[in-house]
């Protein structure tokens, strides 16, 4: 399955909208970069864990690890850079965190029941390299028409190498890869839905508390 082939124009539009709504407020988008830093920070966590305790940390491994921390940062920057001050990952510092966290978490857990070892890690890194790809793509289109200078470019290289290299790794170990693929896209996609909704969650609950106060 390629990127191409993952319906996900019935709610583009949704995210455009989403986005555009929070460039014109620093601290707002300083809450949802810091997300996607804390979204990179787990995903990172996760393959320094798995991979650690199963001993295939491998320079290929160390590689993608090193990358996606580094993409943490890259956000936590920006996020820090928009607030005017260092940021953790509290609930208050990121918008939707618990979504935010069930995301990555309920979707590891998932693919983990269905499979195990290097594959679960080939899996979860597709599965997301899929979803961050097109996000990216989507968010840096809406950056440039906002004349933001923030750029994505070479964040966008490195997620579309990793994605290569996961698909390369996955049909070298695993036979049925497409149809295991197909399953956990429809679970990824269900759980970025509910993330979705949670960050229009707290943009509504921004808007309604500065309409109170004007009124």
């Amino acid at each position: 399955m390629t990127i191409a082939e993952v319906d996900c124009g019935s709610y583009a539009q949704r995210i455009r909208l989403l986005l555009g709504q929070m460039m014109g407020d620093p601290a707002l988008q300083a809450r949802f970069l810091n997300t996607l830093s804390l979204l990179e920070h787990i995903g990172s966590r996760k393959i320094l864990v798995s991979q650690s305790r199963s001993g295939s940390l491998s320079g290929r491994t160390l590689k993608h690890l090193a990358e996606e921390t580094r993409h943490a940062f890259f956000f936590k920057r920006a996020a820090e850079a928009a607030a005017g001050h260092e940021l953790g990952y509290e609930d208050d510092e990121v918008l939707a965190g618990a979504q935010a966290r069930a995301y990555m978490g309920r979707l590891d857990a998932f693919i983990a029941q269905h499979v195990s070892g290097k594959s679960a890690y080939l899996f979860m890194s597709l599965v997301i390299e899929i979803r961050a790809t097109w996000f990216y793509e989507l968010y840096q289109e809406v950056l440039k028409s906002s004349g933001q200078s923030l750029k994505l470019t070479s964040l966008l290289a490195e997620e579309n190498g990793h994605l290569a290299e996961m698909r390369e790794q996955l049909a070298q170990l695993v036979t049925e890869s497409e149809m295991q693929l197909k399953s956990f896209i429809a679970c990824e996609e269900s759980l970025f839905l509910k993330l979705l909704h949670g960050l229009e969650e707290s943009l509504q609950g921004k808007s309604d508390r500065l309409e109170h106060r004007a009124c």
